[in-house]
């Protein structure tokens, strides 16, 4: 039947996602990952679950998980305000601010 398809489906998703967010985890202690893009809005707070509930077996990090809300652009559009922000800051910062650069 087409829903055991789809749950077995995103049990195994989340366990996938649950062990790399596992070895983050371990790095970083995040307190929260967020599934993002495509994945976070078509798995949305039920992924989210399953992966957390994964994840407590698997780290003892208190590790909160989230689904997006957001389109899979909104990573784009950060890292492009980043990078503009940034260039703002090289072009027409004070001589003496640190963005203006050594020489």
């Amino acid at each position: 039947p087409p829903v055991e398809a789809a749950e077995a489906f995103l049990a195994v998703l989340a366990e996938r996602i649950a062990l790399a967010a596992a070895a983050v985890a371990a790095v970083l202690d995040p307190g929260r990952v967020v599934l993002g893009g495509e994945t976070g809005r078509a798995g949305g707070d039920g992924l989210a679950r399953r992966v957390e509930e994964r994840l407590r077996t698997l780290s003892p990090l208190d590790t909160e998980v989230r689904a997006a809300r957001s389109g899979g652009g909104a990573v784009l559009r950060g890292a492009l305000l980043t990078a503009l922000d940034a260039a703002r800051d090289a072009l027409f910062a004070p001589d003496d601010h640190p963005a203006a650069g050594a020489g």
